[in-house]
């Protein structure tokens, strides 16, 4: 007994197998609005960096962001945040696991997308609910037991062997390779199968109120005034540790390029969803990547920003005054999703 589906879909570069990349890949399926491989960019390979030339790294930045993902920040000593749990980009110190898998984001970017879908935690129901699931011409969703940093999409199965594929580019190289893994049921914690498409449970607002809800708690769990305690303490008693809070820093503002993500998305937003009704909108879209690209600048930019050999209190003094910039970025971030949320709302 075997099957597979024609599954030609790349992944994007901007992430590892996190569930909103993932997602977006079945969903770009589905869909059928998926671009033919190999794909071009330039005179070099395409490797989904997120523009609208490519459906499935577009759809991604826009899942990313509205479930909240590309809004998360380490705290400076790189503990994970409450926030970042309870989306599930949790991870230990200094690794994010960029999965993003829990019931919390999974059921939003399914009612965000129109797509009924059963979660299955019972390993004895994995090969019936596959088979009747490829064989009605839909992928499955897995959450990974042997990896914790990834989910996978199964394209197929072969016997009591599932079959997982998508296809991965290295821009370095020009090389784009096809992905082929052969999973176990032991190697599987959770499926997701996927039902009828209906009406979007969650809509553009519910997304920008999530949006919000991420960047303030950057506020509520104190990440950037906890970061200039731990610079003054560092400068008060020793400087040993300054490079290292710097590279944190540095860290903490890239996110594995969530600015990036984020900005993409507000560009890909209009020309995925319908809101010629909300004439204002690119405009505040427009806006946001403004502030966004003052947060980039710092993780791209740290040595000429920072000063890099500058003496240690120097040094601190500038972080503290980035924290501050980044502050008051967010702060107006936060005036336009507001403005954002009221025109959804029809105020």
């Amino acid at each position: 007994m075997k099957n597979s589906l024609d599954f030609n879909i790349q992944f994007s570069n901007l992430m590892g197998r996190s569930f909103p990349n993932c997602f977006a890949g079945v969903y770009v399926y589905l869909e059928n609005i998926f671009d033919k491989l190999p794909k071009e960019c330039g005179k070099k390979m395409c490797f989904g960096c997120g523009c609208s030339r490519d459906a499935q790294s577009a759809h991604f930045t826009v899942f990313d962001t509205m479930c909240g993902k590309s809004s998360l920040y380490w705290r400076f000593d790189g503990v994970a945040t409450d926030m970042a749990a309870l989306i599930g980009d949790n991870s230990s110190v200094g690794k994010w696991s960029g999965k993003c898998g829990t019931d919390y984001t999974v059921d939003f970017l399914f009612g965000f997308a129109g797509y009924e879908y059963q979660k299955i935690t019972d390993a004895a129901m994995f090969k019936g609910e596959v088979v009747a699931s490829i064989d009605s011409g839909k992928p499955v969703l897995a959450d990974l037991a042997t990896d914790a940093q990834s989910f996978s999409v199964i394209t197929g199965y072969d016997g009591d062997t599932f079959i997982s594929c998508y296809y991965y580019t290295d821009q370095g190289k020009n090389m784009q390779e096809k992905v082929t893994t052969n999973l176990s049921n032991d190697e599987i914690k959770t499926i997701y199968t996927i039902g009828n498409k209906i009406a979007p449970r969650y809509t553009l607002k519910d997304g920008f109120e999530r949006i919000k809800q991420v960047i303030e708690s950057t506020f509520d769990e104190k990440i950037w005034d906890d970061g200039i305690d731990q610079i003054n303490t560092i400068l008060a008693n020793s400087a040993d540790d300054l490079n290292e809070l710097g590279k944190r820093f540095t860290e903490t503002l890239t996110n594995q390029f969530h600015c990036h993500i984020f900005s993409s998305a507000l560009k890909n937003l209009p020309k995925i969803y319908n809101i010629e009704q909300y004439p204002e909108l690119p405009d505040l879209f427009e806006k946001l990547r403004k502030r966004i690209a003052l947060l980039s600048k710092y993780a791209f930019n740290r040595d000429n920003i920072l000063g890099a050999g500058s003496s240690p209190a120097d040094f601190g003094k500038k972080l503290i005054s980035a924290i501050g910039d980044i502050k008051k970025t967010y702060l107006k971030m936060l005036e336009i999703i507001n403005q954002v949320i009221g025109i959804l709302e029809g105020k």
